[in-house]
């Protein structure tokens, strides 16, 4: 099995490269109990389950003059009591750690992206439908100084991706890109981008080796209350098997903070794109703050798909109301014929988490998710709920506890089971 944990390596750069004061260590170990009323998530004969959960979140940070490093991850272990399913360790890490080999002009990056995803999107989330997702990247990076104005920057990288179940995930990736980068201000940047990836699967049966190739330029304005960052260009696909795609690269975000409490977000994405792509970018499903291990939405293969996704936020932190909430929007219609890894499919959804300090240290919340994903080959649709209440309570500067109360639905139409599911969890924290 290939290292899960390769950015470890990477992050041991900034003791071997600074002073090892410099580094910021945070965690919180955290001890639950999880009682649930269907743990298989089945429609027929629910199970009864009661879960121990150590867990662990941590982050490391530095920001040296040679290393820039900030390495987040989570890690439990899941004791099922009654043996209903076999314990087992969850994890997730996103690390990224920058090495000035040479100031202002030769820089190595690592980057590794650990996830947990599911094996089908039509199936539940429990063991044997679950997998860890890897995706590790590395390379130099050269920047040069044309004049007071313009920088140009050279990137080679090599990406390598793993699964535990999919087998056609697993490639090895070679780019190179080339990059122009004007001041246009002292808020405003103007970049040109060239990009060249050749992507080699380690299974040629069921995954088809391609190159790709990008042009387009973009746009980045920060103010003091908004930023904005835009890309338009076009891309090509070029298939070892023979064939070539292309189409549209445009992508936009924009954050607004309207107040020093309020934010807006929207962003927007027309391009083509794959799963490894799109976990190395960071995406993650929606915090409900229920706590664990997340669980991504993405699905892993190997085929590219064409993407259009539409992304709205809204932020809100008061003296005794916070709010987050999102709502989203996408299609994703993939090139690989094989119907048996084709997942062309509509997505909607939408996220709110808010709380409630009830006084000071005691705070109440509810939270809530719907998702609905209509699969065009049969024109079937499945649709996820998973709401609830929780309480928490700052005992002092380290300790705190929480419990929460969630009801968890799906909806699944022809192929897929139903199901429904009431949890309880209990837990107490230590925060550093």
């Amino acid at each position: 099995m290939r290292p899960m944990f390769r950015v470890t390596v990477a992050a041991l750069l900034i003791g071997a490269c600074h002073d090892a004061a410099a580094l910021r260590l945070d965690y919180t170990l955290e001890l639950g109990i999880l009682r649930s009323d269907n743990i298989t998530l089945t429609p027929l004969e629910p199970i009864d389950e009661t879960v121990l959960i150590p867990h662990l979140d941590f982050s490391l940070s530095e920001d040296g003059s040679a290393v820039q490093a900030a390495v987040t991850g989570v890690l439990e272990y899941r004791n099922y009591l009654e043996g209903t399913f076999g314990s087992e360790f969850r994890g997730t890490l996103n690390g990224n750690v920058n090495w000035n080999i040479v100031p202002e002009r030769l820089a190595w990056t690592f980057s590794d992206n650990l996830g947990l995803y599911p094996v089908s999107l039509r199936d539940p989330d429990v063991p044997g439908n679950l997998q860890q997702t890897n995706v590790f990247t590395t390379g130099p990076t050269l920047r040069l100084r044309l004049s007071p104005t313009l920088q140009s920057q050279t990137e080679a990288r090599y990406i390598d991706s793993y699964a535990e179940e999919t087998g056609a995930f697993d490639s090895r990736r070679l780019g190179l890109a080339q990059r122009f980068r004007w001041e246009l201000g002292a808020t405003r940047q103007l970049t040109g981008n060239l990009e060249a990836q050749d992507i080699d699967f380690d299974d040629d049966l069921v995954a088809r080796d391609y190159r790709r190739y990008a042009a387009y330029a973009g746009y980045t304005q920060t103010l003091s209350r908004f930023d904005l960052g835009a890309s338009l260009g076009w891309s090509r696909l070029d298939f070892a098997s023979g064939g070539d795609v292309s189409g549209p690269l445009a992508r936009a975000s924009v954050d607004w903070r309207t107040t020093e409490r309020s934010t807006f977000g929207l962003a927007f994405a027309w391009q083509y794109s794959d799963a490894v792509s799109a976990i190395a970018e960071g995406g993650g499903a929606f915090d409900l703050g229920l706590g664990g291990v997340g669980i991504g939405g993405e699905a892993i293969g190997a085929d590219v798909y064409r993407e259009r996704r539409l992304e709205a936020s809204y932020l809100f932190q008061g003296a005794r109301f916070n709010l987050a909430s999102t709502v989203h929007g996408g299609s994703f219609r993939y090139e690989q014929q094989a119907v048996v890894l084709a997942a062309d499919r509509d997505e909607v959804g939408a996220g709110l988490n808010l709380g409630y300090l009830l006084r000071p240290l005691l705070t109440l919340g509810v939270t809530g998710e719907v998702l609905r994903r209509r699969y065009t080959e049969d024109d079937i649709s499945d649709r996820d709920h998973r709401y609830g209440l929780y309480l928490t309570q700052q005992l002092s500067r380290h300790w705190r506890w929480r419990v929460d109360l969630s009801r968890n639905e799906r909806h699944a139409g022809i192929g897929a089971e139903s199901f429904d599911e009431n949890a309880a969890y209990l837990r107490v924290a230590y925060t550093r």
